[in-house]
């Protein structure tokens, strides 16, 4: 039985979603667009563009599948976009900060052996994150 208030920060909008998809599209496009082309330095690049856009439609498509973020009164588990989970206790934790992520939104770092980031744009539940972190005396005024 819980009676602790927990909060799960999840990946699972639509935002990290349609930007792997979005990505994936736009590499592949292109890359058949200039495969197709005769020349060899077209082709190179068409390739280099795929890999840094299939690598970064990945990133998004991970995100979206595998980052967690479970927040207790007692602890915080931590889980990759890889699938690693990890287990923190609030004394683990050094500092609580903002950090701008451009464009007016903002994340939350959390920081121990590691820095966990709570992206507010793109994860689910992060008031209630950011409410539960205040309240363990983190953040103070925004």
């Amino acid at each position: 039985m819980k009676d602790e208030k927990e909060a799960v920060c999840s990946g699972r909008t639509l935002t990290p979603l349609l930007l792997g998809v979005f990505f994936w599209f736009i590499g592949v496009g292109v890359f058949l667009i200039l495969i197709s082309s005769t020349s060899k330095e077209v082709k190179g690049a068409g390739i280099i563009f795929f890999i840094l856009c299939g690598m970064e439609g990945s990133y998004f498509l991970l995100f979206w599948r595998n980052k967690r973020i479970t927040m207790t009164r007692d602890d915080i588990t931590y889980r990759s976009i890889w699938g690693k989970e990890k287990k923190y206790s609030w004394e683990d934790v050094r500092s609580v900060r903002y950090k701008s992520a451009g464009r007016g939104a903002y994340r939350i770092l959390i920081q121990t052996d590691r820095k966990i980031c709570i992206e507010t744009g793109m994860m689910e539940n992060s008031e209630e994150a950011e409410k539960l972190i205040k309240g363990k005396g983190y953040l103070g005024l925004h």
